[in-house]
């Protein structure tokens, strides 16, 4: 009979002090996430944000010349200067680089360049045919259009 009296008299924690853990409990578990956001957040924004800032479109393009040279013409559209520091058609390094007055293949904020891409040597062109172009920036982003053999817009 002592077993069974000691059960109903034995009280778990207190309504308040359960619901206090609980609180405290929610805002560790939130104190964490806010942590662990900013951190991730301050990355991105911070040092190694610039990729956020840069924007660039495919304003015009020109693959109708026999030489088999793309003439794309890029503006900046982002809140920083770009830096271009490769080009690619379908993944294979396309040399060529801009025809206007520039330095470095810099662009600055609301400009346009206009580069000359010749065609990667083991790449076989079919008019008509879309293809990808990209260019990576020197802070790492990457820029990726679609263009057809053959067409000019």
């Amino acid at each position: 009979m002592k077993i069974g009296k000691l059960r109903i008299r034995r009280k778990a924690l207190s309504p308040v002090i359960a619901t206090l853990l609980m609180v405290a409990i929610a805002v560790a578990a939130a104190i964490i996430t806010y942590v662990w956001s900013m951190g991730l957040l301050g990355g991105l924004m911070g040092t190694g944000g610039s990729q956020t800032k840069e924007q660039i479109i495919l304003e015009a393009y020109d693959w109708k010349t026999t030489a088999n040279k793309l003439v794309v013409t890029i503006r900046n559209v982002g809140s920083s200067e770009v830096v271009l520091a490769a080009s690619y058609i379908e993944g294979l390094a396309a040399p060529g680089g801009p025809t206007g007055d520039t330095v470095n293949d810099k662009l600055a904020i609301g400009s346009t360049l206009t580069y000359t891409l010749d065609k990667p040597t083991p790449l076989t062109l079919t008019t008509g045919a879309a293809y990808t172009v990209k260019f990576a920036t020197a802070t790492g982003g990457t820029f990726t259009f679609s263009v057809v053999y053959g067409r000019a817009s």
